[in-house]
């Protein structure tokens, strides 16, 4: 696992899960359609990747950290991990909940901008970036 003190994740949230809980999030992007997943099922593929990120930070984080671990595993075609679709309909729920808007247009819009944002990270990963190079 990754038990460094400097190791970083890429996400940290407070009450999602619980009352004043905080929880770290990592995130991994992966193609399903790689040679290397192509004899695969896509739901133990998902799986593997979790329990990857699990391995590397999860340890770490409870006992390091003191808090719960989530990791965010999306493919490039759209679809998330079942930890991950967890957490994104608990977001939905609270942020419907505060504004007093249906579940199901929050949701719909969270999943609009997951797939334009996979969407983005897949054509800089394919055409690189446009800005100055340092």
């Amino acid at each position: 696992g990754n038990v460094e003190e400097r190791a970083r994740l890429d996400i940290s949230a407070r009450g999602l899960w619980g009352p004043f809980q905080k929880t770290m999030f990592d995130v991994r992007i992966f193609h399903p359609n790689a040679d290397s997943y192509k004899d695969r099922d896509i739901k133990s593929v998902y799986t593997q990747h979790e329990n990857i990120k699990k391995r590397q930070y999860e340890q770490r984080v409870i006992q390091v950290e003191k808090c719960s671990f989530t990791p965010l595993v999306y493919s490039t075609s759209g679809g998330m991990a079942p930890q991950a679709l967890a957490f994104h309909r608990k977001i939905a729920e609270m942020v419907a909940e505060k504004t007093n808007e249906d579940y199901r247009d929050v949701i719909s819009t969270m999943r609009t901008k997951l797939s334009f944002a996979l969407l983005k990270s897949v054509l800089v990963s394919v055409r690189g970036s446009r800005g100055k190079s340092s």
